[in-house]
């Protein structure tokens, strides 16, 4: 029997490699090197509780307002979830984080909200704009494919032109805020001129516009809140962007419902409503700070210091971060970026940083090394299989044609002018948004103390049984009133799984498991997958479904979703944290530099583990799994290394010694 500790992987903290008063004295030298003197005493102390965080209580020379910041912050990731009216909730988070936060938030109620104003204008402006045989019985006609193009051209621009403009704009304008706010204008203009057009080709143009911003905005905003996010809560706040993004698709299902009545020009009523929550976007972006780790990527330590007070509202925070993630980087620029997968952690902090910075690789070659460095490319893997199975699973067959589906599933007749079924569909349409919302709450507490993988693994299968559930049932005759209910009951409890599971996780994943040079280059890879996977869906469903079926198409999409649990089970590595010895849940947070020591792991020793050890494990205690008792569960894939400098021998310790005292010498 294969044991757990033969395929065990240690996740390390350097800092624990030397003496706590040697690395105190590294802490006064980094202020130093980087323009702070007068903060010396704050980055000693700091680079101490930065050594072991789990023991800061026993860092001599600590005052009693950074003892509270400390034992604040260490609260934080118990509470956040399901906290927000609580005192460490997001009301207890200091005010740039919660104005951070928020304008993040809107800009994914913005993605939502655009992608439901065009599902509610489906059923109408194909009449106006010159393709009347587009929603009917007949989807291979040439109305039919218009009108698909017209609805995929705007995944397929946000995939192959959006997606990829994230970094070139993030470092011409020098920051994460800029794709953003260039998202925002295109996405305004674009909505307005779909309220405005008078032909099919008018609109298509509309629509390429706006899926540039789109794919844009998608691939920056997670990046951006993974960066700003304190490690202990930072699935939590990425995940607002799924969360929100499903606010944004309620609420543009709610303007088609309140806008629906107005008439014959509805359609472009509702296209237009998603101009408010835009505005709102281009107001809030000018008062967000910029992310702390661009800022050091482009050596601007000072203010990086400056904007993490603001952001973790305490000086001690700041300085303990700042100097942990340099340290970091120094190891992921030696051991990854210079190509040398053999290289050792060590704390390398000198100021070569600030001229490396000034060296910056090219977009093709930070494109090239998420191919050829392999911890990169195990990220990319991970990130897209994802973003693949999201697509996968069919919840974007939903978010996209649900008015046209439940429209199908009420009218027997294909008839264009019943009001009556257009209002059905509609309803039926903005419950299933209001699900989306709603069931993507548990993730808030699931989603950091679980895990990422957890969470898919868990809710896949589910995925997969009420996809088919739902298919099935369209077997049943039209004429039976329950044919429509059933149909919505099934989708209902598909959401319910899917705004857990498969909806937070991609996003979050793909956003934080990139080294910070390469972050948003893959980022964009991911998203293109993503958004790619969804053009296609949207150019091509129409005609599939003509072909074999609702039926047929769910239960296709049911298969996909067995697909998509073996690549993940296969591919995708836990994020949130490593374990703490071998209890359920005991779980602590990785920061996103030291991910760089689960991907360094190679793909079949990660696969081994999981075939070796965790399937074997799983049907010895099936039982006891499906009667909740509990169970011992082996020990896990990635450790803490809990080393401490007196465990050591002075050969270990003495070049990582050596290379710290370079600190301050240029």
């Amino acid at each position: 029997t294969a044991k757990a500790s033969d395929a065990v992987f240690r996740v390390d903290n350097p800092l624990l490699r030397l003496r706590n008063a040697v690395v105190g004295t590294y802490g006064k030298k980094f202020a130093r090197a980087f323009k702070m003197e007068n903060l010396e005493g704050v980055f000693e102390r700091a680079a101490k509780v930065a050594r072991d965080p789990l023991q800061w209580q026993s860092v001599p020379g600590l005052t009693e307002d950074e003892r509270d910041a400390l034992r604040d912050s260490e609260d934080e990731g118990r509470h956040f979830a399901f906290g927000l009216l609580k005192t460490n909730g997001f009301w207890g988070q200091p005010k740039q984080l919660q104005v951070t936060i928020s304008t993040l938030c809107v800009a994914a109620v913005v993605q939502g909200w655009n992608q439901t104003a065009s599902n509610g204008a489906n059923l109408q402006w194909p009449i106006q704009l010159g393709l009347p045989d587009a929603i009917g019985c007949d989807q291979t006609s040439g109305d039919a494919w218009k009108f698909a193009v017209v609805n995929a051209a705007t995944y397929l621009a946000a995939s192959l032109v959006g997606s990829w403009l994230s970094d070139p704009l993030s470092e011409s304008f020098a920051g994460r805020r800029a794709p953003i706010c260039i998202s925002a204008i295109l996405i305004l203009a674009s909505m307005i001129g779909c309220a405005l057009t008078n032909h099919w080709t008018e609109l298509l143009g509309c629509r390429i516009l706006l899926g540039i911003g789109m794919g844009c905005k998608a691939t920056m905003v997670p990046v951006f809140a993974a960066e700003v996010a304190p490690a202990r809560i930072r699935g939590s706040l990425v995940m607002n962007w799924q969360l929100f993004d499903a606010l944004g698709i309620c609420l543009g299902f709610s303007a088609n419902l309140i806008l629906a009545k107005t008439g014959v020009h509805a359609w472009r009523w509702q296209t237009a409503s998603s101009v408010l929550p835009t505005i709102i976007l281009l107001t809030l972006i000018y008062v967000v700070p910029e992310s702390p780790r661009f800022l050091m990527k482009r050596g601007r330590y000072q203010a990086a210091y400056q904007t993490l007070v603001l952001l973790r509202g305490h000086s001690i925070l700041a300085a303990k971060e700042l100097f942990y993630v340099h340290c970091q980087m120094e190891v992921e620029k030696h051991a990854y970026l210079k190509k040398d997968p053999e290289a050792s952690p060590r704390v390398h902090a000198t100021t070569s940083h600030l001229k490396l910075s000034r060296r910056r690789p090219t977009y093709l070659t930070k494109l090239a090394q998420l191919f050829v460095v392999p911890r990169i490319r195990r990220a990319m893997i991970a990130a897209v299989v994802c973003m693949v199975s999201q697509q996968l699973c069919g919840v974007n067959v939903l978010a996209f044609y649900s008015s046209t589906i439940f429209y199908n599933a009420n009218n027997q007749k294909c008839a264009v002018s019943d009001k009556e079924i257009d209002m059905t569909a509609l309803w039926l349409s903005w419950g299933i948004g209001l699900s989306y919302f709603v069931f993507a709450f548990p993730a808030y507490r699931l989603i950091d103390s679980r895990g990422r993988r957890w969470l898919l693994l868990v809710t896949l299968p589910f995925l997969a049984l009420t996809m088919l559930a739902a298919g099935l049932s369209f077997l049943i005759p039209v004429s039976n009133p329950a044919h429509a209910p059933v149909i919505g009951t099934f989708l209902f409890i598909f959401t319910f799984f899917y705004s857990w599971g498969l909806g937070p996780v991609p996003f979050t994943l793909s956003a934080e498991v990139f080294p910070l040079e390469n972050r948003v280059v893959g980022m964009s890879v991911a998203v293109f997958t993503n958004l790619f996977g969804a053009g296609l869906l949207t150019l091509f469903v129409p005609a599939l479904t003509n072909a074999i079926g609702h039926a047929g198409l769910l239960g296709i999409f049911a298969g996909l979703n067995a697909l998509a649990f073996g690549l993940v089970f296969l591919f995708v590595r836990e994020t949130a944290g490593a374990a703490i010895g071998s209890t359920l849940g005991g779980m602590f947070s990785v920061s996103l530099e030291e991910l760089n020591y689960i991907f360094e792991v190679t793909t079949k020793t990660h696969q081994d583990y999981q075939f070796r050890v965790m399937i074997p494990w799983f049907f010895k205690n099936l039982g006891k799994l499906v009667m909740l008792k509990e169970v011992q569960v082996p020990e896990k894939c990635y450790n803490w290394a809990r080393e401490r400098a007196g465990q050591e021998d002075e050969g270990e310790r003495r070049p990582m010694e050596e290379e710290v005292h370079e600190i301050g010498r240029d």
